[in-house]
């Protein structure tokens, strides 16, 4: 293509391509441009003196390039098998440099964005392909902050230090309790202690969070500062390794007695984050997230010190001794005395039957056994008789048999006095016969005596193990 001097001259056009421009153009050919399509109607150009870009279509000196060459241009006859002519790129020839003190086009206005029309123009870009991603991203989002919160909460909670503070509780026992508490097992430890003025338990727990509780105690037998067994259950709440109960519910016994006692605890721990969040607790995942526990173990519930308390129930179970003792032990100096007056009984006879020589001279035994054994029969017999009538809850050695075994020493006596006074003489014959019937009825009273007595020290050594 020839280009005459004067298009030469008059290069002053750019055409905008999009992202740069090209030119400057001489107005022939921009219509060459045109006619080959490299250009449209819609084509922005600027040249030098100009404000701002405008279509092709917008600017009145270059209007003989599109019209012109919309008349000159013939109409395509149809053809039966119409192809697409492609038509070779129109490589521009290489201009010369523009001068050194022309102005460069000024930058790409925002004009360039802008139709023809001058309005804007809406473009409707097809969604981003990661937006199908949004919903699964914030699922992964919401459970990486909920693996966050459970294993924040998991760390703060063993590395946290559990501090007990009770007040009116003796210093020994918060100690253990708090030891207790910061125990980090498998399993649970459980611990109570009773406030001094012992109208509080307190129970802790190496668990923390909040845990519904019910305690049952106990009494341990012979380990409490009572004679009856004790049994009582509790219920409330352990929060944060501590709880309090102020209210008991006795199965058995009338009120709680210190001393040592079984614990059975069971509890549901609640889990932290039903905790905070109580809605979640109708949603069954969450709710099985909750944790049974059962234990068992025994604990002093006493206000004291452990060393006061052993000495108070060293006392206590001395005085319940001797409480449970004292009837036996006086059924016991009973059937003694009255085996020692058997005795000098006996002995009084067999010395005043180896003396005298006439039967009427046995009546020196008779004032001996009035001066020192009968009063002492009598008044046993009289006692006993008085207190037979009391309701005991042993038979052994009752007072009716000491009684009875009173009156047998007695009639022992009277009749060997008899029978001796009676014999017609007293040769070496007749004593044998009479120590031989005084012996018998001796040996009887006495089996008696032995038998009783021996039920009794047993009795006393059952009770005092």
């Amino acid at each position: 293509m020839s280009i005459s001097l004067n298009d030469q001259m008059n290069k002053e056009w750019f055409i905008f391509k999009g992202t740069h421009h090209t030119g400057p153009y001489s107005v022939s050919e921009l219509r060459t441009f045109f006619v080959n399509g490299e250009i449209t109607m819609q084509s922005l150009l600027w040249k030098e003196g100009t404000e701002k870009w405008e279509a092709l279509s917008r600017i009145d000196v270059l209007r003989p390039v599109h019209q012109l060459s919309e008349s000159s241009t013939p109409d395509i006859p149809p053809l039966p098998t119409p192809t697409k002519k492609v038509l070779p790129k129109l490589t521009p020839a290489p201009l010369p440099a523009p001068p050194i003190d022309a102005d460069e086009p000024p930058p790409i206005p925002l004009d360039a964005l802008l139709n023809p029309a001058g309005d804007k123009e809406l473009f409707k870009a097809a969604p981003p392909a990661y937006k199908k991603y949004i919903s699964k991203i914030l699922f992964g989002f919401m459970l990486l902050v909920f693996a966050s919160v459970i294993a924040w909460f998991t760390l703060n909670e063993q590395s946290s230090q559990v501090q007990i503070k009770i007040p009116g509780v003796m210093p020994i026992y918060v100690e253990k309790l708090q030891e207790l508490a910061s125990q980090r097992l498998p399993g649970i430890s459980l611990g109570m202690a009773l406030s001094i003025d012992k109208s509080k338990l307190y129970a802790a727990i190496n668990q923390s969070g909040e845990i519904l509780s019910t305690i049952k105690l106990i009494s341990v037998p012979k380990r409490i500062l009572g004679s009856s067994d004790i049994e009582l259950q509790v219920r409330g709440v352990i929060k944060d390794h501590l709880g309090s109960f102020e209210r008991m519910s006795m199965i058995k016994g009338e009120r709680l007695i210190p001393g040592e006692y079984e614990i059975q605890f069971s509890g549901k721990k609640i889990h932290y984050l039903n905790s905070q969040f109580k809605f979640l607790r109708a949603m069954n995942v969450f709710n099985n997230l909750n944790t049974n526990y059962t234990y068992k173990t025994v604990a002093l519930i006493y206000p004291g010190t452990p060393r006061d308390f052993e000495l108070k129930l060293s006392e206590f179970k001395k005085a319940v001794l001797n409480e449970a003792l004292k009837p036996f032990g006086d059924k016991l100096e009973r059937h003694q005395t009255f085996l020692s007056l058997l005795n000098k009984i006996m002995e009084m006879y067999l010395l005043t039957l180896e003396k005298i020589s006439k039967p009427l001279e046995i009546n020196a035994f008779e004032k001996m056994l009035i001066k020192e054994v009968s009063p002492i029969i009598q008044s046993l017999i009289i006692e006993a008789s008085e207190r037979s009538n009391e309701v005991v809850t042993d038979d052994l050695g009752s007072y009716k048999n000491q009684v009875y075994i009173g009156k047998q020493i007695g009639e022992l006596a009277s009749d060997m006095i008899t029978l001796t006074q009676k014999s017609p003489k007293l040769a070496f014959a007749d004593k044998t016969a009479l120590k031989a019937k005084f012996e018998t009825r001796y040996k009887f009273v006495k089996s008696q005596l032995d038998t009783v007595i021996q039920e009794i020290q047993t009795k006393i050594e059952v009770l005092s193990k």
